[in-house]
């Protein structure tokens, strides 16, 4: 009897589910933005759902684990996205421009030459002038650089003394015989400036060959065409596009135009060296950019046109007023906005059906630069191999590898004994890290909008009559917690380099509780592992009670003076409070927002330590810090700070907003904070 009811029961079912949310993956930063976009009235009632991620990274992996059914990507996520285990993933619809809504690829690379050029291979460009559109681009860079280390003309790229990115730039310095490549070439300024007087042919074609900088009307897509028309050059490397707008030929739906430029004048070079005219329906492009789009997991197929209605109308709604959904969440753009459907394909196929797969594998020749980071946890090994396929699918080289160990002196071991290349150190331990294992620092953690190092300051109620150390004596004290450098390591320094008190093995915590007489909170003073002679503490206990946060304790009037980091101010009111300015001679008070002038001490970064080895600091430094420069303005493509995984500090900090480069940092000044931390026997 059942029976006749299963029918009915199965159509109900299919019903029910496909009237289910298709659920978008957000980073969660524009999680409002996703919830505007749902209030949208589009003709299609097919129901969105806004799933919010950490940032595209995890955004990937949601969409594999089915909590989310899709997220917009760019083709170097297609490539992240491919190497994840276990993965089902498609490219269901791309994302075009309205000038070209039935191209193959976004754009295709070309190089342009004089017709009269009289060469017939790639070999022949060896001691040519060569224009590009800058450093790290597609067309003007990546894309020539790949097809060309595959000639055995071309310069070797693996010496392993300098960084990838410098014999890249030797290489082309030496096959080109002058050239225009634009840019910042590393994310070190030092660096960069080193490389262009040295390597200062690839200037010399420039605008302005000082600077090699943009703006320069001989760089991008236009200016390298510009550079070969009229400033001497005699090939360029540009993308099919602005070659037909250079010349003013008729592509896709843009028709012809007036030009000063004859592209007569001018051929396209194949790769069999052959040449044919610029205006060619079938130009002999080297390789292609895929189109961005949608990429989602494979049972998404089995409802998918009312989504992909849904997405165009969403498109449709969009283009004019061009909200923030309609970037953030869509990833569409001002210039590609035409949301075309494709036939759903992997991931992988995509891109190798552009050569794009190849570009992005790109290496400099055997044995490849690795370095290797040292981590402490299997989170941080996670965290650490999701950096290095992200940095890589960027093109960013020497290759991240991670090295697991179980404590970081194991891994500063390691780095000592050539078994990883980079370990990390908090607070003061930069110093003694160094001295004991032989390592130096390589880079640090900056913090805020500002970019800098924390420093440990001193606050106070504003209208306080406090100004110096001395109107410290007597007075009340609350602090950031036991072994903290704010709350512990830097007034303490401070209290002894003024002579206030001696430092003496097991005292030095004592007498600072002396000095501030009326009582102090330190949080965690009376922990075993912090008192392990039982010493009576109670009076670093005094001002303490349910919430021991410095802040708290001032607001209740248990304390005069509060010990934090500068990044702990933002959860403090400048109308209220101020800071000590005790790094001056004459003391005095400032706005809690002046804390890099006004401050105890700048307080030593989480540093990350290497060895001297083969590799010199630049290349050991390179993947970080042009992972953290590439990340500066886009961390919703991978937020590399901040919680992972509902882990606090996995590799950096939590508060850490950018990496810096510490070649020319003084960690002396730590050193000596050490030196006399040590003297107390707590360091």
């Amino acid at each position: 009897m059942a029976l006749k009811f299963l029918p009915w029961l199965i159509a109900l079912i299919v019903c029910v589910h496909s009237k289910s949310p298709y659920k978008i993956c957000v980073p969660a930063q524009f999680l409002k933005d996703c919830e505007i976009m749902l209030e949208v009235e589009t003709k299609s009632k097919e129901k969105l759902e806004c799933v919010p991620a950490r940032d595209r990274m995890e955004c990937l992996y949601y969409v594999q684990q089915r909590q989310a059914d899709f997220v917009p990507v760019d083709p170097e996520d297609m490539y992240v996205a491919s190497k994840i285990p276990n993965q089902d993933f498609v490219l269901f619809q791309e994302y075009r421009t309205e000038d070209e809504p039935d191209a193959e690829f976004r754009y295709q690379a070309v190089i342009v030459v004089h017709k009269d050029l009289a060469i017939n291979s790639l070999d022949e460009l060896k001691g040519l002038k060569s224009c590009h559109t800058g450093i790290n681009r597609n067309v003007g860079y990546k894309i020539p650089l790949t097809m060309l280390m595959k000639r055995a003309v071309f310069p070797k790229m693996n010496d392993h003394s300098i960084s990838p990115k410098e014999n890249e730039l030797r290489a082309l310095s030496s096959f080109f015989k002058q050239s225009c490549i634009v840019g910042t070439w590393s994310p070190d300024p030092k660096v960069t400036s080193v490389w262009k007087q040295h390597y200062s042919k690839l200037c010399s074609l420039c605008q302005h060959p000082d600077k090699c900088d943009y703006p320069d009307d001989f760089s991008g897509y236009e200016g390298a065409l510009k550079c070969l028309a009229h400033n001497g050059g005699e090939v360029a490397f540009t993308k099919v596009f602005y070659v037909h707008k250079f010349f003013g030929l008729p592509l896709g739906t843009i028709p012809a135009s007036p030009s000063s430029e004859d592209p007569t004048n001018f051929r396209y070079l194949c790769v069999d060296g052959s040449k044919v005219p610029v205006g060619d329906k079938r130009p002999c492009s080297w390789a292609a950019r895929p189109w961005q789009g949608l990429l989602g997991h494979n049972d998404v197929l089995a409802r998918l046109s009312p989504l992909r209605e849904k997405i165009k109308q969403l498109s449709t709604s969009g283009v004019n007023a061009k909200p923030g959904w309609f970037i953030n969440v869509l990833g569409l753009s001002e210039k590609i906005h035409h949301v075309a459907d494709n036939i759903p394909i992997k991931p992988t196929d995509y891109l190798k059906k552009a050569n794009y797969t190849e570009v992005i594998e790109r290496g400099h020749g055997a044995p490849e630069p690795v370095v290797r980071m040292c981590v402490t946890s299997s989170v941080a090994l996670e965290k650490c191999r999701a950096m290095s396929i992200f940095a890589f699918s960027r093109d960013i080289r020497p290759t991240l590898d991670c090295v697991l160990e179980s404590s970081d002196d194991d891994c500063l071991k390691s780095v000592r004994d050539n078994g990883s290349d980079l370990a990390a150190v908090d607070d003061v331990r930069v110093a003694s890290a160094s001295n004991q294992y032989g390592l130096h620092p390589v880079f640090h953690e900056v913090y805020g909008p500002k970019k800098v190092p924390n420093f440990a300051v001193a606050v106070v109620k504003k209208g306080s009559s406090l100004k110096t150390i001395d109107d410290l004596k007597d007075k009340r004290s609350c602090h950031n917690s036991y072994g903290t450098f704010s709350g512990l390591h830097a007034p303490l320094f401070y209290l002894i380099n003024k002579g206030k008190i001696t430092p003496s093995p097991g005292q030095c915590v004592q007498k600072m509780s002396e000095f501030f007489s009326s009582g102090s909170c330190l949080p965690g003073v009376d922990k075993s592992e912090n008192n392990p002679s039982g010493a009576d503490v109670s009076s670093l206990k005094k001002q303490c009670s349910s919430d021991n946060t410095p802040l708290r304790c001032l607001q209740d009037g248990r304390a005069d003076v509060a010990f934090v980091s500068s990044a702990d101010l933002d959860n403090y009111d400048e109308s209220e409070y101020e800071l000590l300015c005790l790094n001056t001679e004459a003391g005095g008070r400032d706005k809690l927002s002046n804390y890099q002038t006004c401050n105890i001490i700048v307080a030593p970064s989480r540093t990350w330590l290497s060895a001297k080895t083969s590799q010199s600091d630049v290349s050991i430094a390179h993947t970080p810090l042009s992972l953290a420069e590439l990340l500066d303005k886009r961390n919703d493509l991978f937020n590399i700070y901040g919680e992972f995984f509902k882990n606090n500090n996995v590799l950096f900090t939590n508060g850490a907003t950018s990496l810096a480069s510490t070649l020319n940092f003084d960690f002396n000044k730590f050193k000596t904070v050490h030196d006399v931390i040590s003297n107390c026997g707590i360091a």
